[in-house]
């Protein structure tokens, strides 16, 4: 490496920021798949290594990046929350409030947890094999899974592993999965999806 600089600026959530050179001058970008260490995340003021790299536009950015500190192997764990992970955590509060006011069964907070962690684990297996070029698991399985309940481990694995996070259309249909799991979660276990539901089971009866 023939450049080290210092990290001045990191959007998480897009996967972009900007290194100081040490030398002087005008800040380089980069984009997370810059990373040499794929699964740790830059950190604020954090020295680098780095080479230079030139884009179709003639832009400088950096490429082959390596932290001058290697990270800890858990940092892809303790990395901030992302906003889907953050709204997997406050769907499964919401359906434990559920069951503790006595209004879903607890066994529907169980499956969802039991469900994630198979997903989370499949998700795993399937990056395994993507990096060994194994077996692979099907899209279609994982968006069952998810589809049943699985989807909170679905977000936790694309954030933590780093798996199927970019690929479209595979993010869009996961989200359409999600959408049809948590609308028959209301449908069943709600008192307003529980009428319209009741409403509707009747309009088709009368029209039949």
């Amino acid at each position: 490496m023939n450049n080290k600089g210092t990290i001045v600026q990191w959007n998480h959530q897009k996967g972009f920021g900007f290194i100081q050179p040490q030398r002087g001058g005008d800040n380089v970008f980069f984009h997370i798949s810059a990373l040499v260490d794929r699964q740790s995340r830059p950190r604020i003021n954090e020295s680098v290594y780095y080479e230079l790299s030139t884009d179709n536009k003639g832009k400088k950015s950096a490429k082959s990046i390596i932290f001058v500190k290697p990270h800890s192997g858990m940092d892809k764990y303790t990395a901030p929350m992302s906003k889907a992970q953050g709204f997997s955590v406050l769907f499964l509060a919401l359906v434990a409030g559920w069951v503790w006011l006595a209004r879903c069964p607890y066994w529907v907070l169980i499956g969802y947890i039991c469900l994630s962690i198979v997903t989370f684990a499949v998700y795993a297996h399937d990056k395994r094999a993507a990096q060994k070029d194994g077996w692979r698991t099907k899209e279609a399985s994982l968006h069952l899974l998810a589809l049943a309940g699985g989807w909170p481990g679905a977000l936790w694995a694309q954030k933590i592993l780093r798996h199927k996070s970019q690929k479209q259309p595979f993010k869009a249909i996961l989200w359409l999965m999600i959408i049809a799991n948590i609308t028959v979660f209301i449908m069943i276990f709600t008192p307003f999806g529980y009428h319209w539901l009741h409403n509707a089971t009747a309009f088709v009866s009368h029209l039949f």
